[in-house]
């Protein structure tokens, strides 16, 4: 017996149960190359992993993920046609042609010099005397980026004696490089942002990427990442065979498939609930709405193959059809939107009128959980019809329960809380209709913040809302904010969310929305939501309002493993903000040193250090370390940090206080952090840092 989430429903299936069809192991391939091209990096994979090393910069990840920003708020208002999203296209062409002249402006400059000759102050030189029209910040950034992969490149072909050095007799080389990887970069970029999955990464080409690379990319760090280990792959070709076959590979990588059919199947099937009889169970509409939610979720695939499509069809879409047959039609579905206050209207583009269509999508979204929750279960899971019966019933119940009005469920099911039903889940942008990129709730929630729980919560940098709250000038406590409240759907990019305002917002404004931090912030852990299969359903929270300050922040910590001295370097850049830096100037002041290490030990509390361990999985020496030891390795740091400012702080007061006056923003505290060998740098076991205190925020 399937029960109804509804009051009063239930529905009965009778049908035999179906053996579970087992996959045939595919037989070994092989490769059509030839075996010139196949060649391991056995020989030169020193080179390789030592280049790789180098070449990986904070910098360039972030400008990675500012262009996947500046990309997310052209995919809001670009047009489409044949050929896909004219603003972006059009922007991809200028960034891609923007990256090549200055490529071309620096190769020209150094064309008849040898990189043994050629210092990095010259090319920081060269680089700003590159002039023509502005570019956005995202574009600057990207350039800044790419300079620092250069100047590695050129540093580590010119004095680590690689096999390869003997093919750069100049910079044009490695320039031409990165130049030609840097077009398929843009182009992925764009594909990430249309959620458009390319041909070549379809079906067993997954798993070749996976391989190559680690993982399919699916995130501006993953982007990153898999820039880095291409471009360490061409400086690195043995000869020009391999480098081709390496730059093809980013070319066949960037390739233009299709566009995800959820958004259009969205759209579609809330059109069919609007003008389907009443009553009638929309069964056929469903089971074509399934196949478009499970090819944006490629993880689902190999359920699909193991449910197969007449159980998909008799055991998840007649059931929820029969859930749902009582709210399609015009005037049914306007019992799925009940009342949304004026401002709440205003605030998303929508009239009263829209009600109808707004309730029609919530219904949509359930099914759409439903089906994606059910198809990710594992495969002993689906094996049996009465198992996968009940998942059904479960998975459209949770998925009433956070998309529809209280209400309407069954008392079980039925929140306690009036607040929960004060706004709506509505997909955004409207005016984007099809092709939404999230949703938000319907009202922004206007708080007050004690700051015991302000400290609670935590943003993924380390930074916590009291922080925030203390930067924006809060005074006394507790003090009144304001929220807004997403929720990520296939293809969200914090980008999205973050166009969402007239302000340039930084991805960064964004915090996690768990129940725990919901319950603190919200008083209301509903509207909180641990993310689902593969990251949908994931849900953020920002401050908001007319007194609130949007910029481009940046991470607290900044790191780099530097490899190429006789002992490894882990070099920690402490990035203090502003209020924190006049903190430390006014202890400075009063000679109370003791104070100066207590606020730099509270900015290397558990929130900073967790978010270290975590980028401690970055550099290649490390990437095979346990999240333990990178966890052990983080608290190590974070002491000698401590210990060494102690120690130098009674001579580098001076310094520290000018730093903290001066008028750039902040001020960064540099930890050369070193290690006696790789067995060390393993153990987690640093030796003293060295520090080095400037004014402003910076990285290597």
């Amino acid at each position: 017996m399937s029960q109804s989430p509804f009051a009063g429903m239930g529905y009965v299936d009778g049908a035999p149960t179906a053996t579970l069809q087992r996959e045939v192991p595919m037989p070994g391939l092989r490769s059509p190359f030839a075996e010139a091209l196949m060649e391991t990096r056995d020989d030169n994979e020193q080179a390789y992993e030592s280049l790789l090393n180098e070449l990986q910069n904070e910098t360039f990840d972030e400008a990675v993920e500012a262009l996947v920003d500046e990309a997310a708020a052209l995919d809001l208002v670009s047009p489409w046609n044949e050929q896909g999203p004219t603003h972006l296209n059009a922007w991809a062409a200028r960034v891609t042609a923007d990256t090549n002249h200055f490529l071309e402006h620096l190769e020209h400059t150094f064309q008849d010099r040898t990189l043994e000759s050629i210092t990095e102050e010259e090319i920081d030189r060269a680089a700003a005397n590159f002039a023509t029209a502005p570019f956005s910040p995202a574009v600057e950034q990207l350039f800044g980026g790419i300079l620092k992969k250069l100047k590695s490149g050129v540093t580590s072909l010119a004095k680590k004696g690689l096999a390869v050095v003997a093919k750069f007799t100049g910079i044009a080389k490695l320039t031409g490089i990165l130049g030609k990887l840097a077009e398929p970069l843009v182009k992925r970029v764009v594909n990430l942002v249309v959620n458009r999955l390319p041909a070549s990464l379809k079906g067993p080409a997954t798993e070749l990427a996976r391989k190559l690379t680690g993982k399919v990319a699916t995130t501006a760090k993953d982007l990153a990442a898999d820039f880095d280990q291409r471009a360490a792959g061409a400086l690195t070709a043995t000869n020009d065979a391999a480098l081709d076959t390496a730059l093809a590979d980013a070319d066949a990588a960037a390739a233009q498939g299709t566009e995800s059919e959820l958004d259009d199947a969205r759209a579609k099937l809330a059109d069919e609930f609007l003008s389907a009889p009443p009553n009638e169970p929309p069964t056929v509409q469903i089971e074509q709405f399934i196949p478009a939610v499970m090819a944006a979720m490629p993880l689902i695939k190999t359920a699909a193959k193991l449910i197969g499509q007449d159980r998909i069809r008799r055991l998840v879409a007649g059931p929820v059809a029969t859930f749902v047959a009582r709210f399609v039609g015009q005037e049914k579905a306007k019992a799925l939107a009940p009342h949304i206050a004026a401002q709440g209207l205003k605030l998303l583009g929508l009239e009263y009128d829209d009600r109808p269509l707004v309730g029609a999508e919530a219904l949509v979204t359930t099914i759409e959980e439903t089906v994606r929750d059910v198809l990710t279960l594992p495969a002993e899971a689906l094996a049996d019809d009465l198992r996968v019966a009940a998942e059904v019933q479960e998975a459209f119940a949770e998925a009433a329960a956070r998309n529809l009005p209280a209400n309407l469920l069954r008392t079980d099911l039925e929140s306690a809380d009036e607040e929960a039903e004060a706004g709506r889940w509505v997909l955004m942008p409207r005016k984007a209709r099809p092709r939404y990129r999230y949703r938000t709730y319907s009202h922004p929630l206007v708080v007050r913040v004690s700051r015991p729980t302000a400290r609670l919560i935590v943003f993924a940098d380390g930074e916590t809302l009291e922080d925030r709250l203390l930067d924006e000038g809060t005074t006394s406590w507790p003090t009144e904010a304001e929220i807004r409240v997403y929720e990520t759907i296939p293809g969200t990019q914090l980008g999205h969310l973050a166009a969402e305002s007239e302000e340039t917002l930084s991805t960064y404004e964004f915090g996690e929305l768990t129940p725990t931090t919901a319950g603190l912030l919200l008083n209301n852990p509903r509207l909180g939501r641990l993310p689902g299969p593969g990251g949908v359903g994931r849900r953020l929270f920002r401050l908001a309002g007319p007194w609130h300050r949007p910029r481009r922040r940046r991470r607290r910590i900044g790191l780099r493993l530097v490899l190429d001295a006789a002992q490894p370097v882990l070099r920690v850049h402490l990035r203090i903000g502003e209020r924190a830096a006049h903190a430390i100037a006014g202890q400075l002041e009063q000679n109370a040193h003791a104070q100066v290490v207590a606020t730099v030990r509270q900015l290397l509390g558990p929130n900073a250090r967790k978010s270290l361990a975590e980028r401690l999985a970055r550099p290649t020496a490390l990437r095979q370390s346990t999240p333990d030891q990178r966890k052990a390795m983080a608290d190590a740091v974070a002491e000698a940090m401590l210990a060494a400012l102690a120690k130098e702080l009674p001579q580098a007061g001076a310094t520290l206080a000018q730093a903290a006056k001066d008028p750039a923003s902040g001020i960064t505290i540099t930890f050369a952090v070193p290690f006696a060998d790789q067995a060390a740098l393993q153990a987690a076991t640093p030796g003293t840092p060295t520090v080095t205190i400037r004014p402003g925020h910076h990285s290597d």
